[in-house]
């Protein structure tokens, strides 16, 4: 009997240990899966798209819905800065968001893309990326606007990443709150920015656990399983001994 209430406990603080603490949004190296909604090239076709602003969209047929725009200064108190031309390309299936005159080195080009701002219509808590930056990917910051406040610029936790290198994936964001509404994504560089690419964001209300949630979830739920067969297998033998 005892041995069974300790399996019991132990499932259950399994169970507890499982629920994720709420952290906050914070910036980090993904290591997990992609999140689910990418973010494609609008109507690319393989050609670029360029202008100041260039669209993806988060599913065909859904049109322009996240627009990105390009900026060589742009003052977060204010709302205000220069832009630039960017231009959009489909990449593995996700958008590439690209400095326009990155690609026009050899003919003159100048590198100034320093801030580029994403703008989906769908409300999301989670935002993955890559970027390449002429430095590497050195001191790169972001900054996130939530629905409640779209013209109030945070700077994210866990900002400026030091260790990009174009092909080294992050993550924005809280895991374990799907009900964190952000509006939009300034990325900030200190060094112009080549590309962003591997854009894809995770909806609002839409959970996605951890893999280590996962496990311990299922481990917890073996643990009842347990408890209770050896339960009902003891139930007889009480019974002829009464």
């Amino acid at each position: 009997m005892m041995r069974r209430i300790l399996m019991t406990a132990v499932a259950s603080a399994a169970i507890g240990i499982a629920t994720p603490a709420i952290a906050g949004p914070t910036l980090v190296q993904q290591t997990g899966p992609d999140l689910t909604t990418k973010i494609y090239a609008s109507g690319d076709n393989g050609v670029a798209t360029v202008g100041t602003t260039v669209f993806g969209n988060t599913s065909n047929g859904a049109g322009h819905d996240t627009p990105f725009t390009g900026y060589t200064t742009f003052n977060t108190a204010t709302n205000v800065g220069t832009t630039t031309t960017i231009d959009i390309t489909g990449g593995n299936g996700f958008a590439q968001v690209e400095d326009n005159s990155f690609d026009q080195q050899n003919t003159g080009g100048q590198d100034d893309l320093f801030y580029l701002i994403m703008n989906p219509t769908p409300a999301f808590y989670l935002y993955e990326f890559s970027v390449q930056t002429l430095t590497g990917g050195q001191g790169i910051s972001i900054y996130y606007a939530l629905t409640s406040a779209p013209n109030t610029w945070i700077l994210a936790t866990g900002s400026p990443i030091n260790n990009g290198n174009g092909d080294t994936q992050y993550i924005f964001g809280d895991a374990s709150d799907p009900s964190l509404s952000i509006d939009k994504i300034l990325l900030q560089s200190v060094s112009p920015i080549e590309h962003v690419k591997q854009n894809s964001i995770q909806l609002t209300g839409t959970f996605l656990p951890e893999p280590g949630t996962w496990g311990l979830m299922l481990l917890g739920f073996a643990g009842v399983g347990v408890a209770m067969r050896r339960s009902r297998k003891s139930k007889p033998a009480l019974m002829q001994l009464a």
